[in-house]
């Protein structure tokens, strides 16, 4: 999903963000679901890298790093939360 004129909802970007975690960081036998914990799940900081890159590509927002607070990172649906709140309408 481009950036576009509209706002994506919270659902649209927890969707984008999952499918990215499933196909570009975990194993397929051990996919992640919206509301897994990032951290617990395996997801280090070089993970959590590219998916800021992807979230940045896709939505075109870039998460400073004083955002990425433990409330922001904790699953892919309180990332889409963050995007969402973050993204103009």
């Amino acid at each position: 999903m481009a950036a576009s004129s509209a706002r994506p909802s919270v659902e649209q970007v927890t969707a984008a963000v999952v499918r990215f975690l499933n196909t570009e960081i975990m194993a397929a036998s051990n996919p992640l679901a919206a509301d897994d914990q990032l951290a617990a799940a395996g997801v280090d900081s070089m993970a959590l890298l590219k998916v800021l890159v992807f979230l940045e590509r896709e939505f075109g927002l870039w998460v400073p790093d004083e955002d990425l607070t433990d409330d922001v990172i904790t699953s892919a649906r309180t990332l889409a939360a963050y995007v969402c709140r973050r993204t103009p309408p």
